[in-house]
């Protein structure tokens, strides 16, 4: 699935494309949760289980973050069904609410290339790859844009030819739940505002 300039976790790429099987976007839609598009909440959420319940303080040792961040964050996602409770402190996740796929980030310029390399970096926070397509570049613009993205394993194609292949990146579980929210919310429609504070 493409979807062209989706509000990603930082930045608007100009196509973002997600790559995996179209059921598990279904069943994430059919999910009566609205998109965690908030960091933490997804890195939450990731570290729980859809089997095994886990505790705040087991999830809080996982994710190396401080107790008072999980029981902060742990009311919403109860409320909103992001976590199910089993009992006294054991939560579980719905077994719907995971990364629905690898994301690649697209951003086409015509020319700048410094202004290219650097959005596509940004995208590298949450995308599991990028692709830059740019228009016609003199021979050393391109070795010199070449040498960007083979350093990030990037993907370029320039002037309409591929001159490198994107590699996958290696997100955490966290980050991966929190952009794939993002292709959820671009889904239904939701608009995101970002926050001064998670």
């Amino acid at each position: 699935m493409v979807v062209r300039e989706m509000a990603g976790p930082i930045g608007i790429p100009d196509l973002t494309a997600l790559v995996g099987d179209r059921s598990v976007l279904e069943a994430r839609l059919a999910l009566d949760v609205p998109p965690l598009l908030n960091q933490l909440d997804a890195g939450i959420v990731a570290a729980a289980s859809a089997r095994v319940p886990r505790s705040s303080s087991v999830i809080a040792e996982s994710l190396g973050w401080p107790m008072d961040t999980i029981l902060r964050r742990l009311p919403g996602l109860l409320r909103r069904g992001a976590l199910v409770s089993t009992r006294l402190d054991r939560f579980i996740r719905p077994a719907a609410l995971i990364p629905t796929g690898r994301l690649y980030a697209i951003e086409a310029k015509v020319r700048d290339r410094g202004a290219a390399i650097h959005q596509a970096r940004t995208y590298g926070v949450w995308a599991d790859g990028y692709v830059l397509v740019m228009g016609a570049l003199s021979p050393r613009s391109t070795q010199l844009l070449l040498q960007d993205v083979d350093a990030d394993r990037g993907g370029l194609m320039v002037d309409g030819r591929w001159l490198r292949r994107p590699a996958m990146g290696s997100l955490g579980p966290g980050r991966r739940l929190w952009a794939a929210e993002h292709v959820v919310a671009a889904t239904r429609g939701v608009s995101y505002q970002p926050s001064v504070r998670p």
